[in-house]
């Protein structure tokens, strides 16, 4: 994957990641772990071809890398705050 491509994708789900963490209001711990999930699950959206099998090198001559990588990172955000508002209260 050339470097540009690769940058912006990582790019996306930084800034991915970051929203999230806005909109689900954390702190900052769960800032950096929204972003640090938006760039695995760019990069995971993005290779998903690759990783199932149909072809050897992700395609970058379309832009269908990078709607993978959006769906990609708001997946595996979505499915983080899930788990994270399912635990219970901490008691101080």
């Amino acid at each position: 994957m050339p470097i540009p491509e690769l940058m912006l994708m990582l790019l996306i789900g930084i800034i991915f990641g970051g929203v999230a963490a806005v909109f689900l209001r954390g702190s900052r711990t769960v800032f950096i772990i929204n972003i640090l999930l938006g760039i695995i699950g760019a990069s995971l959206g993005a290779f998903f071809p690759v990783m199932m099998g149909q072809t050897a090198l992700v395609d970058v001559s379309s832009f269908d890398y990078l709607l993978r990588a959006l769906m990609g990172a708001f997946l595996l955000v979505l499915v983080a705050s899930l788990f994270r508002s399912a635990r219970p209260p901490s008691i101080h």
